[in-house]
């Protein structure tokens, strides 16, 4: 029971972590910048708190894809059980199967803005506004992902 609320307590922090980092990204830091009137500052401004953003942020998505096996088992959901057509019936199991689809979107969507299209807007207009769309769909979709995960907490 203490490794389940250890677990918890981390999988948590860290979901408030990344998802408080991408609020303040898209409701603080883009209106600051947009504030200001020099390019080259501006770019430089968020290429640093990006790239710090980055590193802490993929720390703590690490982390909840960790946690979240840990919490699932030790709250009786093997992985097995995620394979089992009669689970996939169930309010619980559609709601917890919507969930984890939606944090594989996150990750792979995360990974193509963070390593692809995010350094490319340094260079590019056109990648510098595929990266703001795709910031702030990635803050949509985890935002998605908190919802089922009250969903799943509740029992489906």
């Amino acid at each position: 029971m203490l490794l389940l609320k250890i677990s918890l307590f981390l999988h948590v922090m860290s979901a408030i972590f990344w998802i408080g980092g991408m609020l303040f990204l898209v409701f603080v830091i883009a209106p600051f910048l947009a504030s200001l009137d020099d390019p080259k500052k501006k770019s430089e401004i968020y290429q640093v708190v990006g790239k710090k953003f980055r590193f802490l942020g993929w720390i703590a998505i690490i982390v909840l894809l960790v946690t979240g096996p840990i919490n699932l088992y030790y709250m009786g959901v093997p992985l097995s059980l995620l394979f089992d057509p009669e689970f996939h019936a169930t309010a619980y199991g559609q709601a917890l199967m919507i969930k984890i689809a939606f944090v594989l979107l996150i990750v792979l969507s995360s990974l193509l803005h963070d390593f692809w299209i995010g350094p490319g807007a340094r260079k590019s207009k056109k990648m510098s506004r595929a990266a703001r769309i795709m910031g702030r769909g990635n803050l949509l979709l985890a935002l998605i992902v908190v919802i089922f995960a009250v969903i799943v907490r509740v029992g489906g």
